[in-house]
């Protein structure tokens, strides 16, 4: 178990705190900004400082691009509504040159999706730097909309309200790594186990999630690991670490 402690630590420790750097170049669709500690499928916020006390959130922000040589990570934007409230106006802001990015929002918060308590535990006891939300919590979540099948909406939904801002999902006996916004892989963690009878949909203590009369979500899940795989690389099919997984998965099994 010391690799997998020692692959666990570095997403909490090197994001432990948030990451702001002014855009420039920015379009109607992205921006850059000056980094060298980032990755592709790091997600955050564009924010607008209006003065020294007054500022917001106006777009959602994610790295789709890190070019080293120039130190730069290129920023695409879409629309933010994780603090949506219906009764208030809501102003009409884009990013332009010297809004701030903030990124890698509550990385040191995280949930983990996994087919045993046996995984759980021995994922959630060797990643001390992180603070683990329970599974519990979420699973309280599905009941009350119905989904005893979780939705890739779903989680997103729980971390913006959880303020959490990696997922962890056990599947394909590796540890996948996830921004939960923005659904890519940050890293994967093998970590080699049998699960003969997963829990579904998820481990938790929650006996039963309630099962809505109709919509996507709202029949039990069949299988745990295709379907959780399937979430991954639906959202993955270009994703750096994902691809690089892939391979060196088909090259062992070459070797045997």
């Amino acid at each position: 178990m010391r690799l997998l402690l020692l692959l666990l630590m570095p997403l909490a420790l090197i994001w432990a705190s948030l990451i702001k750097a002014p855009l420039f170049d920015v379009d109607a669709h992205q921006g850059f900004i000056k980094s060298t500690a980032l990755q592709e499928g790091v997600s955050g916020f564009v924010v607008r400082h209006f003065n020294d006390t007054h500022s917001a959130i106006i777009a959602k922000a994610v790295v789709i691009d890190v070019d080293a040589q120039k130190k730069e990570a290129t920023i695409a934007f879409s629309a933010y509504d994780g603090l949506r409230q219906n009764a208030l106006p809501k102003g009409e802001w884009y990013p332009k040159d010297g809004d701030e990015v903030q990124l890698a929002f509550a990385y040191n918060r995280a949930l983990l999706i996994a087919p045993s308590r046996e995984i759980y535990y021995q994922v959630t006891s060797h990643g001390k730097a992180i603070e683990w939300v329970s599974s519990d919590l979420f699973a309280a979540m599905l009941s009350e909309r119905g989904h005893p099948t979780p939705l890739q909406e779903d989680m997103q939904d729980f971390c913006d309200a959880s303020t959490v801002g990696l997922l962890y999902i056990y599947s394909r006996q590796t540890l996948f790594t996830l921004d939960c916004q923005s659904f890519q892989v940050l890293q994967t963690t093998p970590l080699p186990h049998e699960v003969s009878a997963p829990h579904m949909p998820f481990f938790s203590r929650i006996e039963k999630i309630r099962e809505a009369w109709w919509g996507e979500g709202s029949t039990p899940m069949k299988a745990y690991e295709p379907y959780y795989f399937h979430l991954i690389e639906r959202q993955n099919r270009n994703n750096t670490n994902f691809l690089k997984w892939r391979k060196s998965v088909s090259a062992s099994r070459k070797e045997f």
